[in-house]
């Protein structure tokens, strides 16, 4: 439990703390001082069993994190797993859990594919970052304005939020991975629009909003309700 933070606001959602499980290099702990939580767990495993696999379901008591095997209620094989290689770009090293994207699809079209140029060095596509702890889908103002613009019924406010009709049920997915592995992966399309942030008349705050100041896509693997 995280006796204090800054900059969290993490009294104001409830929350009791915060579990990094990312690469050593962001780890908040100095490589000099220790290894990172994420390493000291996959050092007992071995290359078969070094992963971790999460649920954020709609409703908390249904949320699982597991390390080293997979909760039996979601699956019980990994033989639907597909493996692609952590985007590492110019570092030499991890530092998000990175992927190419290749393309957006509404409805099993493939609806997105000439994004604005990426702002990651030597990418030649965008990278989407696959981060749980993100509330919505970020990504440029440009491509996610043409998104909501090809999905409809939807409206984008003064100060640049997105707002969609809560009855419309858009099956989105985004195609990740590098040439050999890509694959799309489908968003539960009660997840592409949230009835909360007090909205009413049938409007919900849009599931992919728009951030300029990150340099690569942010996609969440379940958006939590607080």
């Amino acid at each position: 439990l995280a006796n204090s933070t800054e900059g969290l606001s993490l009294s104001d959602t409830g929350s009791s703390g915060i579990l990094g499980l990312s690469f050593p290099r962001t780890a908040a702990l100095p490589g000099d001082i220790g290894k990172s939580l994420l390493e000291n767990l996959f050092a007992y495993f071995d290359d078969d069993h070094r992963y971790f696999a999460f649920k954020l379901d709609h409703m908390s008591a249904n949320s699982s994190l597991s390390i080293g095997q997979l909760d039996q209620v979601i699956a019980n094989s990994t033989d639907g797993f597909a493996y692609t290689p952590v985007y590492i770009g110019p570092s030499t090293s991890p530092d998000y859990w990175k992927l190419s994207m290749h393309a957006i699809t509404v409805n099993g079209s493939a609806t997105f594919t000439a994004f604005s140029p990426s702002r990651i060095p030597g990418s030649p596509t965008p990278v989407a970052v696959l981060d749980s702890g993100t509330t919505f889908i970020l990504g440029p103002s440009d491509d996610v304005d043409a998104f909501w613009t090809a999905v409809g019924a939807s409206r984008k406010t003064d100060d640049g939020q997105w707002q969609v009709r809560c009855n419309r049920a858009a099956s989105v997915g985004f195609v990740l991975g590098n040439e050999q592995s890509k694959r799309e992966y489908v968003v539960d399309p009660a997840d592409m629009s949230w009835a909360g942030n007090g909205l009413s008349d049938g409007w919900c705050m849009g599931g992919i909003q728009t951030s300029n100041s990150v340099s690569a896509y942010v996609l969440c693997a379940a958006r939590p309700r607080f």
